[in-house]
């Protein structure tokens, strides 16, 4: 199962139509702030995430979409309302376009056009890494949540969810090696005890999460949700700037880790703010691995978006714009401007 596109119109910072393709591999977007890269990460999990509720009936059934956004929904709904009251709606492609979930303004607490699809067959197996790290606050988080709606969106409810589930009794062989690169890097193995998460070092130490490096915490986190078996084969996985408070030196054993992954059947979407850590997605993939590179920019209001699967061809492309720019400041301090 693979998200290949995805239509939107006038949501959020989406002004007007827009629409991307996507690879069944890798999808690495980047973009200025404010292009909407998150925003779409969001869209493609709620999709998801919508699926899997209307197949299981589940007690999240009355979560709203806007859930993924916000837990105040009132200030989203004004930056929906356009001029006109216009709806918006969001479009999702499976399958190479056999399948669709359509989301409209006037109920966005249900997919309320189904095309194509008989949706209690349709089971999207997705998991979201938000920016900020949240195991580190989940002692009692859930708990506190659910009794005082603490203001968080639904991907950093989510993920906390997943973590804290228990690991799959038996992972298939090919994960083994992934697992070893992981426990290698953080010298240990994430446990969840007392409703909390650690690392379980190698040399016997067990540091609780919000003592550990935060670079480490990002392994830490994708470790756990592979031994809890969520990433499996026609899984999709959600990443926003997992290089974030990585240090470049990791940055290539991230790429090869997620490659991995992709060649096991996960469909990846990450966003990213970093040149070294897209540029390490070309030179790391083999022949099986499919990347493509995807790049939001502004023209006007409207968020435009050009497609390539060369990182060296991309265009525009704010990532390795700005050393360029960096680059001719230093020329000119040495010789000026004549």
């Amino acid at each position: 199962m693979a998200i290949n596109r995805v239509e939107i119109k006038d949501f959020l910072v989406f002004k007007g139509e827009f629409a991307v393709d996507f690879c069944s591999g890798v999808n690495v977007i980047i973009g200025g702030n404010g292009t909407g890269k998150t925003t779409l990460l969001k869209v493609l999990y709620a999709a998801c995430e919508f699926s899997r509720m209307w197949k299981q009936q589940t007690s999240e059934w009355k979560k709203s979409i806007l859930d993924y956004f916000s837990k105040n929904n009132s200030g989203l709904n004004l930056a929906l309302d356009s001029k006109d009251n216009a709806p918006f709606f969001i479009k999702i492609f499976y399958n190479n376009n056999a399948t669709t979930i359509t989301f409209e303004y006037k109920d966005d607490k249900l997919p309320i056009k189904n095309e194509n699809v008989n949706l209690w067959n349709l089971d999207m197996k997705s998991i979201f890494i938000p920016t900020t790290e949240m195991l580190s606050h989940s002692k009692g988080f859930l708990a506190l949540n659910e009794k005082y709606k603490i203001p968080f969106d639904a991907t950093q409810i989510d993920i906390v969810v997943n973590a804290e589930l228990p690991e799959a009794r038996e992972l298939p062989p090919v994960y083994t090696e992934i697992l070893e690169k992981i426990n290698h890097i953080i010298h240990g193995k994430v446990v969840f005890e007392d409703d909390t998460f650690f690392i379980q070092k190698d040399n016997g130490k067990k540091i609780e999460f919000s003592f550990e490096a935060e670079g480490f915490r990002k392994f830490g986190v994708l470790e756990k949700l592979i031994r809890n078996g969520l990433l499996e084969k026609d899984s999709i996985l959600f990443w926003d700037e997992p290089e974030c408070n990585i240090n470049p030196e990791l940055m290539s054993y991230l790429v090869d880790i997620l490659l991995d992954l992709q060649m096991n059947g996960v469909q990846i979407f990450v966003a990213t703010h970093s040149e070294i850590f897209a540029s390490y997605f070309p030179v790391c993939k083999q022949k099986e691995n499919s990347v493509m590179f995807h790049s939001l920019y502004k023209d006007g209001e409207y968020i435009k978006v050009n497609s390539n699967d060369r990182f060296d061809l991309l265009e525009p492309n704010k990532l390795t714009e700005e050393p360029v720019k960096l680059y001719e400041k230093e020329l000119d301090g040495v010789f000026g401007d004549d």
